[in-house]
């Protein structure tokens, strides 16, 4: 009977701790994490879309929506990194994740083993619900259109207005990250 009741009280809190659709946001744990890489075109032309959804929902919406970025690459440093955020007014942290000494990929990469830079993951209640592009400015290198489908931003607007998002993703087009 005890195992019942311990089965029953996880039961309860994954539903109550799920992203469902009357769940309020103040609620919701909402995770974006991007990987950029300073030297990408791709990643530097998706810093423009990626900043302007971060002040929409942070600052215009004031949602508390955790963004973060790192980048994996093993040419990167924490100077040319910061020199990156700078220049292209990134508002939200940027860094490195990338063991220089040991030659090794970090924590964050290791987790979410991102293949291009840019790469946009979206997690709710530590559920990945999105995973891919930012927006689909570039169907190929170097062919870029203006965007039709702004991925990241459609996912959090359903995820703030309550919809059920279910999981999905695109396959992002960019650096490739050496493995």
């Amino acid at each position: 009977m005890k195992t019942l009741k311990i089965f029953f009280y996880i039961f309860l809190c994954q539903l109550i701790l799920s992203c469902s659709p009357d769940q309020n946001i103040s609620e919701k744990n909402i995770v974006v994490t991007v990987f950029l890489y300073e030297n990408c075109p791709i990643a530097q032309d998706m810093c423009g879309p990626l900043r302007s959804v971060y002040h929409y929902f942070c600052d215009t919406l004031n949602k508390n929506i955790n963004f973060r970025g790192f980048s994996p690459n093993a040419f990167s440093t924490s100077q040319t990194i910061s020199l990156f955020q700078q220049e292209y007014s990134i508002p939200f942290a940027l860094n490195l994740d990338y063991d220089t000494i040991n030659g090794v990929h970090g924590a964050h990469t290791l987790q979410y083993f991102p293949i291009k830079t840019p790469e946009v993951f979206v997690e709710c209640n530590d559920e990945l619900i999105y995973r891919g592009m930012i927006d689909n400015s570039y169907l190929e290198l170097g062919v870029f259109l203006e965007p039709t489908e702004h991925y990241l931003f459609q996912v959090l607007e359903g995820l703030i207005n309550g919809e059920n998002v279910a999981y999905f993703e695109t396959i992002p087009i960019g650096c490739l990250i050496n493995y």
